[in-house]
């Protein structure tokens, strides 16, 4: 008897409850997804050994139509949906292959590490169908669990990358860093299946309409593709809007007013003052004594008889010209360095030929064989190899009042000694204009002979810095002066580091050879701006010591050997028999040091370079049998004293240094 009364009363219950509340309703809905993407995808398709996607995450967004059915009102609701989701998904793994490249900045051969991403947009239709419940209708929060089930019928593509990260400045055969390994739509996706739960707050806006902010998590329960392991899961948040079809009902019975409750005041805390922190200090600022030699040196500058060219252009580069006159020009006042000296080379042949009344430049035009411009190949007709001949002897020709008879243009569509089509690199170099004369005094090298040159002892001069109260430095700059002129500068975000380190670079060493004395001082201040805009200083006097080489130095750097070639060239031969014969006399003593650009394997380039170093040693003992050759080494790629992003960097450095050192009497 019991059990039939508490049955009949919750029969009573459940019937007035489900009078008194809503039975259906329809709404929308929508916002932003976070998902979690977990896979086994391999990053080359069929290869299990090349790596696969593991974790990643994106954000997306979803929306779409809800309907709800009251089975005991709010306490219990039949809950479905229509939506779509963009589920995009970015995978990202690292490979470290055991392949070798050339790092530029370190000159090492070092593992070449390569990024890969996949990038996936999964535009998906998805039903739901579960309940909803509002167990407490004192409490405005609900509970909603459901399962879906979707397809990526609007979108299901994607696009995967690979991407250089070390060793910085090596790129892909196309010149880039980053490239596109694949796209398209992403093969074996199907149904997904999954389970959600939210919890969501009802905000009445009306007697009919209800505001629903939600959030909740989807779990993936298979995966999205049938040829690789791959789940999505995601967490939402977002807006529920729903009209409720009511059935009118008697107001509700007044509830009783609670009695007031005395709030208590709360005590008032007293702020304590906010201590000042200590500023930044400069404790130390310390160096060791500079050391520099002085010595006089002779150097022959041979001239690299090219002129190179951008892809498809016959344009004339800016480093090649002059807007200076011609009048001004002397070759006793180029630089000595060797790239300076090159890029001088058509005021350096013009000068030549205007003094030089009889001679005669064949100027010969090449491409790399497979340059394009407007569409067609025009070099079938020879003509962009030509256009860059012509450019070269217009130039010369107006800034050096010369006539036409003193030309001879030609043009090929390679060069007959081309460098490796393998390498863009190679291709570049293909694309030059090339100068020759049966005048040997047109492209005679530059000799600057018996100038003094400085060289510091130590590669770098470093500073010792120590600092307290790091955190609050906003940035600093650290000067070095001699008697107020300033000769070098380091700056740097944040505080400075214990030690910062000045490259002596021969620029440096010859700004100060000239002006210091054989003993002098140098001044070094460093200021610290602090995170207030005040700023801290802090300065030290050091020594420079310069010494005096009791030798001289004769110095020949043989370019100018051509893309993997040995053979010294008859102009090179003649080069050599002239700078030995007048730097060798008795006590003189020589090194040779072959070497190569970047291109190529290492094992390769050192032997080429020990190739070349040795056919220098053979030909100078030819001239001076009884010379004192100390050193005969090659050192392949692993000096690389000029830019090899440049096809001029790259032939000067397929050289040998030829340098002889003779005691002063």
């Amino acid at each position: 008897m019991v059990r039939v009364r508490i049955s009949f009363m919750i029969a009573l219950l459940v019937a007035a409850t489900c009078k008194s509340i809503a039975q259906p309703s329809v709404g929308i809905k929508g916002g932003a997804l976070y998902d979690w993407n977990t896979s086994t995808i391999s990053v080359i398709r069929g290869c299990n050994d090349c790596g696969t996607f593991s974790d990643g995450t994106s954000i997306g967004y979803f929306g779409g139509f809800t309907g709800e059915y009251a089975l005991f009102g709010d306490v219990l609701e039949l809950s479905g949906a229509v939506l779509y989701a963009m589920r995009p998904a970015r995978l990202v793994t690292q490979s470290n292959d055991n392949f070798q490249v050339l790092d530029p900045a370190t000159n090492s051969y070092v593992p070449l590490r390569r990024e890969h991403v996949l990038q996936a947009s999964l535009g998906y239709v998805t039903v739901e169908a579960g309940l909803r419940s509002r167990p407490l209708p004192s409490v405005p929060v609900y509970i909603r669990a459901v399962f879906d089930a979707g397809n990526p019928i609007v979108d299901a593509t994607y696009t995967q990358t690979e991407q250089i990260m070390s060793p910085e400045g090596v790129m892909f055969p196309d010149g880039t860093q980053r490239r596109t390994t694949g796209s398209g739509e992403f093969p074996g996706l199907g149904t997904s299946y999954g389970i959600a739960g939210g919890l969501g707050v009802v905000l009445p806006l009306s007697k009919y309409l209800e505001l629903n902010p939600e959030v909740g998590f989807r779990y993936g329960l298979n995966s999205l593709s049938s040829n690789e392991e791959w789940k999505q899961s995601y967490a939402t948040a977002g807006l529920q809007l729903r009209y409720r079809f009511l059935d009118e009902a008697p107001p509700p019975a007044p509830q009783p007013v609670p009695p007031l409750i005395p709030v208590p005041v709360p005590e008032v805390a007293v702020e304590k003052p906010v201590p000042i922190p200590a500023p930044v200090t400069i404790v130390s600022l310390t160096s060791a004594p500079l050391e520099i030699n002085e010595t006089v040196v002779t150097q022959t500058f041979p001239l690299l008889p090219y002129i190179f060219f951008d892809s498809a252009s016959a344009a004339l580069r800016e480093r090649y010209t002059s807007n200076q006159p011609s009048i001004a020009f002397r070759e006793a006042e180029l630089p000595k360095e060797t790239l300076p000296i090159y890029y001088k080379l058509l005021d350096i042949v013009g000068s030549r030929m205007k003094q030089n009344g009889s001679s005669v430049l064949v100027v010969n035009g090449t491409s790399d064989g497979r340059e394009e411009a407007d569409g067609k190949k025009r070099e079938s007709s020879g003509g962009l190899s030509r256009q860059r001949a012509e450019v070269v002897v217009e130039y010369l020709k107006r800034r050096w009042n010369l006539s036409n008879d003193r030309f001879e243009v030609r043009s090929i569509e390679k060069p007959a000694l081309a460098s490796n089509e393998r390498y863009a690199e190679g291709m570049q170099e293909n694309r030059r204009v090339e100068l020759t004369s049966a005048d040997a005094r047109i492209l005679a090298p530059i000799v600057h002979s018996k100038f003094n040159e400085y060289v510091a002892t130590q590669p770098t001069h470093d500073f010792s810095i120590s600092v307290s109260n790091k955190d609050l430095s906003r940035d600093w700059m650290l000067g070095v002066t001699h008697t107020g002129r300033t000769v070098g500068e380091k700056a740097g975000p944040n505080a400075p580091p214990a030690t910062v380190s000045f490259n002596l670079d021969e620029e440096m060493t010859n700004q100060l050879g000239p002006v210091v004395g054989n003993t002098d001082t140098l001044d070094a201040r460093i200021r610290i701006n602090q995170q207030n805009e005040q700023s801290v200083t802090a300065s030290t006097r050091f020594p420079i010591v310069k010494k005096v080489s009791n030798y001289e130095v004769s110095r020949l750097s043989l370019i100018v050997f051509d893309y993997d070639r040995s053979d010294i060239s008859e102009s090179n031969r003649e080069m050599m028999k002239s700078v030995i014969s007048a730097a060798v006399r008795r006590g003189s003593a020589a090194t040779i040091i072959g070497s190569t650009d970047r291109l190529g394997e290492m094992d390769h380039n050192m032997q080429l370079s020990a190739d070349r170093a040795q056919a220098i040693e053979r030909f100078t003992r030819t001239i001076a049998p009884s010379l004192n050759i100390g050193e005969v080494r090659g050192v392949g790629p692993s000096t690389l004293p000029y830019d090899n992003n440049l096809p001029e960097g790259r032939f000067y450095c397929r050289t040998v240094t030829l340098t002889i050192t003779t005691p002063l009497r």
